[in-house]
């Protein structure tokens, strides 16, 4: 019975050691990479955002690099450029992020705003949270929290998680103009008619207009 007692002990322990593990990794960036919401930070190393892991079915050109020397290419070829607390495409300011950390411009639909916690959502809750890993979770559509971009350095190694607002801010245009269901429902209906129906995606010389 004490061998018993003592292999239950055990157990409780590792489950206990096991679960702080888990809740230590899961802090949000805002706790273990607090950067402010202005000016917007450029990665140190060129950063490629992918399709995801998320079974959606992603649109072609699907993607955007994000370079250290803060210029963006989106899909398309289309170059844009972090410049302090704004995205620059060409010459025009598409987004401005305010020092309260409120997102908006013709880049975007709707207005975003960081919260607490680093994820960047708009009144009722719909939009992205990206992870230490670079992945980017949809908040609010057909895919739920499930990645529907992953960040990956060009270099060796794992991403230092610099940048993450900016990274964030820019997959969140990619995701909002290409993937528009994995943030809210696009239809009249359900979520799952959206996918079924497809939808028309405008390419970026219409984005940011």
């Amino acid at each position: 019975m004490r061998s018993g007692a003592a292999l239950l002990l055990s157990l409780a322990v590792v489950s206990c050691a096991e679960l702080e593990q888990a809740v230590s990794t899961s802090k949000p960036l805002t706790d273990t990479a607090p950067e402010p919401n202005t000016p917007l930070s450029v990665p140190t190393e060129t950063m490629t955002g992918t399709k995801g892991p998320a079974s959606a079915t992603y649109p072609n050109d699907y993607g955007v690099t994000v370079k250290s020397d803060g210029s963006i290419v989106f899909p398309q070829h289309t170059m844009g450029r972090i410049k302090g607390s704004t995205l620059l495409v060409g010459n025009d300011t598409v987004l401005t992020v305010s020092p309260s950390g409120v997102v908006k411009g013709t880049g975007l639909k709707h207005t975003y705003h960081f919260t607490e916690t680093g994820d960047l959502v708009d009144d009722t809750g719909a939009g992205v949270r990206i992870s230490p890993e670079g992945g980017v979770r949809a908040m609010g559509g057909s895919w739920h929290y499930q990645d529907v971009m992953t960040f990956t350095p060009d270099g060796p190694g794992r991403w230092d998680t610099h940048a993450w607002r900016t990274l964030e801010i820019v997959a969140l245009v990619v995701i909002e103009n290409m993937l528009p269901q994995a943030l809210r429902d696009t239809s009249s209906g359900d979520a799952g008619a959206a996918k079924s129906k497809g939808l028309y995606i405008p390419p970026p010389s219409e984005w940011f207009k």
